[in-house]
């Protein structure tokens, strides 16, 4: 036979699956969206769920603090204004900060005051939370510093997200001061970004009126170190016995109430996955019931020439392999969009950023959402694909 007229050659199963996908491109295309919705689903679930635990450990970390104490009641407020920037104000008599400082369990103690909140408009500063600080107890605020040099009379520095509006300028006001600005911190994630940070000494030179509800030898929160090795249960125990009525955080517990609403959400995402992959699989048991039927002449004739049961099995599965492939790229495009672009109207995720695309854990995901986009579509597809391959090869061309 001449080398024009030769048939072509068949250079893999996965060239004949992928014939057999374009050929009916429309209707394996709506397969093809399904999967993808699935597995859009799974990634921004999993991505918004992982997002938002590894930032609030990230921020609690970044506090450098093993104990944070506040008033009782303010245990909400404060973790508003670490996770979620959300300027609070809130206060304790000084004695609490006085009373820990120096137990044999703490290495360090410092504290923050929380004036009140500068709205935009009001003087020549953006909206932020303004904090004194002590800078010779201080261990928050120096690490994230883009400068050593010390705060002096009517100075102050400034939060990432201040500076971003602000600059360093010399003209700013506080209070009705003029107030030079010296320093800014980088990017902590935590409400430390919102923050304008003055001296405690310069309280002194403010009236009681301008700082709000404040009044003389009142502390917000304080920030305590431990000693390497001591026991945290065991400082907890000893604080509670000293200040019985604080409110105590620690670095595992900040962020309690977001992460159990987290599972409340990611529950009602659990119910929407099943959902959606219960009409997956009905939908590829429908559509592979289509192929099978359309082409049983087709798998007949194959039978009839020495094609094994085995071999029919693994063209079709390649076609859905294919199918859910296409789908689970879709897909994964698809929830990073969704997690990027609506995860905007999220407040929490607003104030915590996102995980990179490009991220170990991000990629790890979304392979993991394809796989279980591609077994929906599998566990759809076997049932029509298996009862086809067992059928006698005369029965099949007889029906047809």
């Amino acid at each position: 036979m001449p080398k024009s007229l030769k048939p072509p050659k068949v250079n893999s199963l996965a060239a004949v699956a992928w014939k057999s996908v374009t050929r009916k491109m429309f209707r394996n295309l709506i397969l093809v969206l399904a999967v993808a919705m699935l597995v859009a689903l799974l990634v921004f679930a999993l991505l918004f769920n992982r997002a938002i635990q590894e930032d609030i450990k990230e921020a609690s970390r970044k506090l450098g603090a093993d104990i944070v104490v506040v008033p009782a009641e303010a245990v909400d407020l404060a973790e508003e204004f670490i996770l979620e920037s959300n300027e609070k104000t809130f206060y304790m008599d000084e004695f609490v900060y006085d009373s820990l400082k120096d137990l044999p369990e703490v290495e360090q103690a410092t504290y923050h005051i929380y004036l009140n909140t500068l709205e935009s408009g009001c003087c020549s500063i953006v909206a932020g939370q303004v904090v004194a600080i002590d800078q010779k107890t201080d261990f928050v605020i120096k690490p994230w510093l883009d400068t050593k040099a010390e705060l002096k009379a009517g100075e102050i520095y400034v939060g990432s997200y201040v500076h971003e509006y602000l600059g360093l300028i010399n003209t700013a006001t506080l209070f009705g001061k003029s107030i030079k600005v010296v320093g800014h911190l980088t990017e902590t994630g935590t409400g430390l970004d919102h923050g304008l940070f003055m001296r405690r000494e310069d309280l002194d030179s403010i009236s009681t009126e301008a700082t709000g509800q404040r009044k003389a030898k009142e502390i917000s929160i304080v920030f305590l170190k431990l000693k390497e090795g001591v026991d945290l249960d065991t400082a907890m125990t000893k604080i509670r016995s000293v200040n019985p009525q604080v409110g105590l955080m620690t670095r595992g517990s900040i962020g309690k109430d977001i992460r159990a609403t987290l599972r409340d959400i990611i529950r009602i995402f659990a119910i929407t996955i099943m959902i959606a992959s219960t009409l997956s699989i009905l939908l590829a048991w429908s559509t592979f019931t289509a192929i099978t039927n359309e082409r049983r002449r087709e798998v007949g004739i194959l039978r009839a020439i020495g094609a094994s049961r085995g071999h029919i099995i693994k063209m079709f599965v390649t076609e859905a392999a294919i199918i859910s492939f296409l789908g689970g790229l879709l897909g994964v495009v698809a929830g990073h969009l969704l997690l990027n672009i609506l995860a905007r109207d999220f407040t929490l995720m607003s104030r915590l950023g996102n995980m990179p695309v490009t991220s170990a854990a991000s990629i790890f995901l979304s392979l993991l959402a394809i796989i279980v986009g591609a077994g929906v579509c599998l566990i759809g597809a076997i049932v029509p694909i298996y009862r086809l391959a067992k059928e006698e090869p005369l029965l099949a061309l007889k029906d047809e």
